[in-house]
């Protein structure tokens, strides 16, 4: 449940996750939002998987993080065309940026709510 008391809605979860994932391509190809949506619905329709799992798998892949709950042909077909943007530094291709951390010292707000 969320903080209002409703359940998620599904639909917004899908819709959550499709903007992640544009998200993802725009930040490593520095492409527009439109082309980030294109591209995706059109890898999808090519690897015959559903958006949402495309979405979800690039946004795992981003993550770097093996979920149990990704679609082992959408994980196939987000590998097979964005793999190369994830490859270290050295490689000639772009790299995932690291994950951020926050320490001790960082001035970000405190989520905890305290």
């Amino acid at each position: 449940m969320d903080l209002s008391g409703r359940s998620p809605d599904p639909r917004r979860a899908g819709a959550r996750i499709l903007d992640t994932a544009e998200g993802v391509l725009i930040a490593l190809r520095g492409c527009s939002l439109n082309q980030a949506f294109v591209e995706i619905v059109q890898t999808a329709k090519s690897h015959n998987v559903s958006t949402l799992s495309l979405a979800d798998a690039l946004v795992a892949m981003a993550q770097a993080q093996a979920s149990q709950d990704v679609d082992d042909a959408a994980y196939a077909a987000a590998h097979a065309t964005w793999g190369h943007l994830f490859e270290p530094a050295g490689s000639g291709r772009a790299v995932r940026p690291s994950p951020r951390r926050l320490d001790d010292d960082d001035e970000d707000e405190d989520v905890s709510g305290a």
